[in-house]
């Protein structure tokens, strides 16, 4: 091969799916990821995906041949800051610097695309991946234990960050402490509320509370949301692709929702991706509903664990969390932008 001087780059291409459906099934490589042998059109079907949601990955060549990829994908609304890293290197090519140039294509990119944070998931285990990015300055910010079964042991899943500028003004402890003392102390109040699936007749329910701008401070999602929106993001959930919801109603008012995946092996475990609940009423007693209606679902399916995360701000969704057992891992710092601030996300894992 060629020095590595001469690597070439250049957006990835929907021929790309037959050399890195080979490269992803090679067994050392594929251990951190999802179950494999993995199809080559699930590989086209990735990269289709990855355009749409506005994802930019690029190819490094080195003689005409692939010999790895990196992908950045900004984050949307309050997260649109931040982007997640991705790098995948052929064996072959291990060991040879093509992580390194593929990390700083990366990095370039993510500033280009106005970025200020990058974020990216590695596994306990995995030095080479874990020493390139330290090399470049990534730090441990949490992590989820026994996250995902490899060469026949549980590992612990490492989230790292890297600041390109500066993420400023960041919320102050004091500011955290009145947030608390608002909405952390609220007495609770009896309520006939009740946890259930989403049906089609919800869906205005729901797109009313996607509109809320107190409420969805919890999520990354910007008010205001258009109703189509509304009915993609609820014609996303499939069961049988382990996309869940549970809503919290009092007769026909929504009150709040939690949306979670559901892994499967080498990762059987539930993870939050979106928690609303309705502030103005009584948001104390629907998260409390929520998180113990997804502590039912684990049970009731015997996934291994549950992996939360929520802004800092979002005092009556931390305080249940902490209530139901869930214990904090770290916080992913300056993830989210809530009223002017930049505020950490806290992870938290049960049991």
């Amino acid at each position: 091969m060629k020095a590595l001087s001469e690597l070439k780059f250049r957006d990835i291409l929907i021929e790309d799916a037959t050399w890195i459906t080979e490269a992803e099934n090679d067994p050392e490589a594929a251990k951190y990821w999802e179950p494999f042998p993995r199809t080559e059109h699930e590989l086209r079907e990735k990269i289709k995906m990855l355009e749409e949601a506005g994802e930019k990955t690029i190819v490094a060549e080195l003689d005409c041949e692939p010999v790895g990829h990196v992908n950045v994908g900004p984050e949307p609304g309050r997260c649109r800051h931040v982007a997640e890293i991705g790098i995948f290197v052929r064996r072959e090519c291990w060991g040879r610097g093509v992580g390194s140039a593929l990390m700083e294509e990366g990095i370039k990119l993510a500033k280009q695309l106005g970025c200020r944070k990058l974020m990216l998931n590695t596994t306990e285990g995995n030095e080479r991946a874990i020493g390139l990015y330290k090399k470049f300055g990534f730090e441990i910010e949490a992590y989820m234990s026994d996250y995902v079964y490899v060469d026949g042991s549980w590992k612990e899943e490492y989230i790292m960050g890297l600041e390109l500028a500066p993420c400023e003004p960041k919320i102050s402890q004091s500011m955290l402490q009145q947030t608390r003392e608002t909405y952390g102390y609220m007495k609770p109040t009896k309520r006939n509320i009740n946890v259930r699936q989403l049906t089609d007749r919800d869906l205005d329910e729901v797109w009313r509370l996607q509109n809320c701008p107190d409420s969805t401070k919890s999520s990354c999602r910007v008010p205001p949301v258009p109703k189509e929106e509304t009915r993609r993001w609820y014609e996303e959930l499939r069961s049988r692709e382990g996309k869940h919801c549970l809503a919290c109603f009092e007769g026909e008012e929504l009150l709040g929702y939690l949306r979670f995946g559901a892994g499967y092996l080498p990762s059987p475990n539930l993870k939050f991706e979106e928690i609303i609940v309705d502030v103005t009423r009584g948001h104390r007693e629907v998260a409390d509903a929520l998180i113990e209606a997804i502590k039912g679902f684990k049970e009731r399916y015997g996934y291994r664990r549950i992996f939360a995360h929520t802004p800092q701000t979002s005092r009556a969704i931390v305080e249940a969390l902490e209530r139901h057992g869930f214990k904090s891992t770290g916080a992913m710092k300056c993830f989210t932008f809530i009223d002017g601030y930049y505020v950490d996300v806290a992870v938290y894992e049960y049991p």
